[in-house]
């Protein structure tokens, strides 16, 4: 499985040796924290107790980029040559050579592969990485009692493909065999092409005249198996490097024995150290943190990661349920936000809408007031008009009322006919008096409603009574 590195300015490299449990932290370009917890005698509590030690006070978000090395001596490698330049091709062919080299179940073993080279024919040369996954899940399980959970998991030799990178500045050649000293084994790792091509370990604890020995004769013999591979690509030098105790001894006493150039590189060369957090100097002559120093310092992809198949699957189902918790959280406060405010928004309308009605309470009985008002000056107005019309009207009747002509009453109401009686000296006088009302514009259509004679005082009068209706204007 192939993943991409967790975007970080920190990254944490752990490794769990015979010896040691070691970890390194780096933060841009400089390594802050590099530390040893030292085995009295290797046992699960003894690696408990150290992992509780070197992350005391540490979250996961603290180690950024978090990647477990495993040592070289608990992977199997194994080289092939496939058929194929496609990787889906490349991935389901590896699977299958894969099984045929360890006597494990398929799914007892976690595999990892890097592709060496591509030939002309259209062939791949394949490095086979295989642990068991047994090894992985016990060292995981290690870190789940701190909550801690590494995203990469790769093989220390992928550390000094980086750490060789590093130290270019310091004149190493394209090509090299590296041996790396660590407490109670070492590591034999062929760079070349960029690539860690090559990996062997073996146990070496004292540079004694017999170790000396040992060491070449492991020299020798992997370079052997390296040329039976046929990848074709030789080693420049040889680079001594790791524990410090055993590479400067191993240096001088095979200078004069290999047809290489012998160099000794300390493993912090070129590398920042800050104080703080830093191992004590005698795990430099002790340890190795080459590997450790490597991959801490590089953002490069892993070219595979060892993390087992299920173990991502269960870490993506849970952040995926995290993920829908989260989103769930957010739409619950964006639904209570709308919520808060609508409900803000209709108390603020109610404290409104009841200000307003108390004013309009306030105002109601002045309205009343001024409606009341208001009915009064329409009453006298009317009564007003009616009165000058009254007047108008008398007034035009006596101006043009004859002089024989005697009114004893005047009758007026609004939008009636007028009501004249009185007394004339002749009836034609009463006549003469309608027709006078007739040429008046003031009034029309003017009746006698009765007129009769008597006499009084040996004179004769005339009675009647005349009904005016008003010309409307």
């Amino acid at each position: 499985m192939k993943t991409k590195p967790v975007s970080s300015s920190i990254t944490t490299c752990l490794s769990i040796t015979d010896k040691a449990i070691k970890l390194v932290q780096s933060k841009g370009s400089d390594i802050v924290s590099l530390q040893a917890f030292v085995f009295s005698h290797k046992s699960d509590e003894e690696i408990a107790r150290g992992m509780d030690l070197l992350f005391k006070g540490k979250t996961q978000k603290d180690l950024g980029r978090f990647i477990l090395l495993i040592p070289r001596q608990l992977a199997a490698l194994h080289y092939v040559r496939l058929p194929s330049t496609k990787p889906d091709e490349i991935k389901e062919m590896a699977r299958l050579q894969a099984a045929k080299q360890l006597p494990y179940e398929p799914q007892a073993i976690i595999l990892g592969y890097q592709v060496i080279q591509v030939t002309p024919e259209g062939y791949s040369d394949v490095l086979l990485i295989i642990v068991h996954q047994d090894i992985i899940k016990k060292y995981l399980k290690f870190l789940e009692k701190n909550r801690l959970e590494p995203q990469e998991i790769t093989i220390d030799s992928q550390g000094i493909l980086r750490w060789y990178n590093l130290q270019k500045a310091s004149g190493p050649k394209d090509s090299a065999l590296i041996v790396d000293f660590d407490s109670g084994y070492a590591r034999l790792d062929i760079i070349a092409a960029a690539s860690a091509v090559y990996s062997r370990a073996f146990s070496m604890s004292i540079m004694s005249d017999e170790s000396k020995q040992k060491l070449l004769d492991e020299i020798n013999k992997s370079l052997s198996a390296y040329e039976k591979e046929n990848i074709g690509i030789k080693p420049e030098q040889i680079i001594f490097t790791g524990a410090e105790e055993l590479s400067d001894a191993a240096k001088d006493s095979m200078a004069s024995k290999l047809p290489f150039t012998c160099v000794k590189l300390a493993q912090a060369q070129g590398i920042s150290l800050k104080a703080e957090g830093l191992s004590q100097r005698e795990d430099f002559q002790k340890h190795s943190f080459t590997s450790l120093l490597g991959l801490a310092l590089s953002s490069d992809e892993l070219p595979f990661n060892l993390l087992p198949e299920d173990t991502f699957l269960k870490r993506q189902k849970s952040a995926y349920k995290q993920q829908l918790r989260a989103t769930g959280i957010v739409t619950s406060l964006i639904i209570a936000v709308i919520i808060t405010s609508m409900v803000l928004h209709i108390s603020a309308r109610k404290r409104i809408i009841h200000h307003l009605s108390a004013q309009l309470r306030e105002l109601s009985a002045d309205v009343d007031k001024v409606e009341m008002m208001s009915k009064k000056l329409n009453y006298v107005k009317t009564q007003l008009g009616q009165s000058s019309e009254c007047l108008d009207t008398l007034t035009e009747i006596f101006r043009i009322a004859p002089n024989d002509i005697s009114l004893a009453f005047f009758g007026y109401d609004t939008n009636k006919p007028i009501v004249l009686k009185g007394q004339a000296k002749t009836l034609s006088g009463v006549f003469n008096f309608v027709n006078t009302l007739e040429a008046s514009e003031m009034f029309k259509e003017v009746q006698v409603r009765y007129s009769s004679k008597r006499k009084v005082k040996d004179a004769e009068i005339a009675d009647f009574e005349i009904v005016c209706p008003i010309e409307e204007k």
